[in-house]
């Protein structure tokens, strides 16, 4: 494939009246670049923030009453952590060496390394002890899983070690667990009171994939007998069973499930001391980061000035930065947060313009404008469309030039192809409502996996994060291929099972619940129990990728495509967490951005 057939046909440099600042264009968009003296180029906005003001007919449009927004620009730009920097990274300098001595001691008891990696994660502390991981897994489990297998009887250690190396790409079978069934082919009654083990089957069904009907098997077993334990045993095990039932660690966004774990460790008999001050220390240092992020990204939100002149849309600048932590939680992945956040941000903003306010006719211009992505298309545009026009062009300009200079890798095309496609697919779902149009499931669901806007903050996090930029992956991110479907069609389901609802009371006819319904003539609840297991589908789709496709992405976008689909469990796991964030979308982000973790003084 040639790499010029992922650009869109109509890129080229436009030929501004505005005064402008245009990209500087190359011959070969996946080459490096060299930039002396870069500097970024954007267009001066002949309709400023504040000259605008609606019509009258404009005044009369409807509106999706969303809440007013919970964080102040006042308020984020107090957040600092009065922290003592130098002598908190050289105490955790020495605690990162005490625990990393841990993982790689060569007389560690196996089932103690296994529960040692366990926690090192489930603590947040991956990235940093994640090369040593993998050299323990390998050189104390990989041969030894698969040559004795069939020795191992404890269901715990062997359930553990199953879900540590896939998660970690290992290539392990599925078949170390049929040691547990009984004559009967079903797994052994025996086990029905192992709640340890019964836990870590059940965590460890969430890897399988497609076609693994014994993990299938595992997980209705371990669930059943889960629910039936769950209130005759002591009160920390029966958080940790409703916790896990309720959404499986490996669907959970880490960094959350990080804060959520150093609680529950601290409070364990067996807790190791150094690894819990670790813990607690990087903790507090990444969010000290991360609040300076948030300082940096209101000021720009506040600066293009859209959710004070555009009263319809909502103003979910802190809501969308928690995505793109829940995307991209390491800390040395600062850029590529802060790109998920400006097009997320205008992701949020623009769906508004297609789903609450603009007309047919003006939805139609602004779809031409994208797709062009000519300065001069401002001036067919209506005034609210043409802060929208310029505040995009802007922005994506501004994303393409950073990755340019920080990575050489000149993205912009493609960053304007992802844009030119979700205009697309947003039109075609408002065409579908104007006209009370139902549409087939799967036609639905293909126009609807592009809506969900995912491609549209994963091709800058591709470039963020690639060293290497490959003609293969290019293909899979703009045709919409295997680990990048998955992860948008999880993001699309998981956003219609929590919106539909508001969705319909505002006028909008089409949803994947709606078109499930009416393709197969069932009730909403059998509807929303078939594409629970859709998503299930996909994600035992992501897991095989994860482990057997090595070669179209880097593991560092693998990895930021499938915490995409986790923080759209979480961000509409209990109902809609961008339009209408609750008392827990609340507390969630309180605890990830706000409250740092009590630590004794050293």
């Amino acid at each position: 494939m040639a790499t010029k057939s992922c650009l869109p046909s109509q890129f080229s440099s436009p030929t501004p009246t505005l005064t402008t600042r245009l990209f500087p264009q190359s011959s070969n968009f996946t080459q490096k670049t060299s930039l002396p003296n870069p500097k970024p180029l954007r267009v001066i906005c002949g309709v400023s923030s504040d000259q605008y003001t609606q019509t009258t007919e404009e005044s009369n449009r409807r509106s999706a009453n969303y809440q007013p927004n919970l964080w102040n620009f006042e308020f984020l730009h107090s957040l600092e952590n009065d922290l003592k920097v130098e002598k908190l990274q050289e105490r955790g300098r020495k605690l990162e060496e005490e625990v990393r001595s841990m993982i790689n001691r060569v007389d560690s008891d196996p089932l103690s390394l296994l529960e040692l990696i366990d926690n090192v994660q489930r603590l947040g502390l991956i990235y940093k002890f994640e090369k040593d991981i993998i050299n323990a897994l390998d050189k104390n489990f990989v041969s030894f899983y698969e040559n004795h297998k069939h020795k191992i009887s404890d269901l715990h250690a062997t359930a553990l070690c199953f879900r540590l190396l896939r998660q970690h790409g290992f290539e392990v079978s599925q078949d170390v667990f049929e040691k547990f069934k009984g004559k009967e082919g079903s797994f052994s009654a025996e086990l029905k009171s192992d709640v340890r083990g019964l836990l870590s089957l059940y965590e460890a069904s969430f890897l399988g994939f497609e076609e693994e009907n014994l993990l299938d098997e595992a997980r209705v077993f371990s669930a059943t007998h889960l629910n039936n334990l769950k209130d005759g045993v002591n009160s920390k095990m029966a958080e940790q069973i409703s916790h896990a039932l309720e959404l499986p660690y490996h669907r959970r966004v880490h960094r959350l499930e990080a804060r959520w774990f150093i609680d529950r460790y601290e409070v364990k008999e067996s807790h190791d001391g150094s690894l819990l001050e670790l813990a607690k220390l990087d903790f507090n240092m990444v969010q000290s980061l991360q609040q300076k992020e948030l300082r940096e990204l209101s000021r720009w939100w506040r600066e293009i000035g859209l959710t004070s002149k555009l009263d319809f849309v909502r103003d979910r600048l802190v809501e969308v930065y928690f995505w793109a932590l829940g995307m991209a939680p390491d800390p040395e992945l600062s850029e590529c947060r802060k790109a998920i956040t400006k097009m997320f941000g205008l992701v949020t903003i623009i769906d508004d313009v297609y789903d609450v306010y603009g007309t047919l006719d003006e939805l139609q211009l602004f779809t031409d404008a994208v797709e062009r992505w000519d300065v001069n298309a401002v001036n067919t545009l209506p005034n609210y469309m043409k802060l929208c026009f310029l505040a995009l062009y802007n922005s994506v300009n501004d994303t393409g030039y950073s990755i340019l200079k920080e990575k050489g890798h000149d993205s912009l095309p493609y960053l304007i192809n992802s844009w030119s496609e979700l205009c697309k697919a947003f039109l075609q779902e408002a065409k579908w409502s104007n006209n009370k149009i139902i549409p087939p499931f799967r036609k639905y669901l293909d126009n609807a996996s592009v809506s969900s806007s995912g491609v549209s903050l994963l091709a800058p996090s591709y470039f963020c994060v690639s060293q290497e930029i490959t003609e293969q992956a290019l293909h899979s991110l703009t045709h919409f291929h295997g680990l990048v479907r998955s992860s948008c069609a999880i993001f699309r389901l998981c956003n219609d099972l929590a919106t539909s609802a508001a969705e319909l009371e505002r006028g909008e006819t089409t949803n994947s619940i709606t078109s499930f319904m009416n393709e197969n003539s069932t009730g909403e609840e059998q509807a929303r129990e078939e594409l629970g297991k859709l998503i299930d589908i996909e994600w035992k789709k992501m897991n095989r990728e994860r482990v057997l496709d090595r070669t179209t992405f880097p593991k560092g976008f693998t990895e930021i495509a499938i915490n995409m689909a986790r923080v759209s469990h979480c961000t509409y796991q209990f109902g809609d967490g961008l339009g209408r964030p609750d008392d827990t979308a609340e507390n969630r982000i309180k605890l990830l951005l706000i409250d740092p973790v009590p630590v004794t003084s050293i």
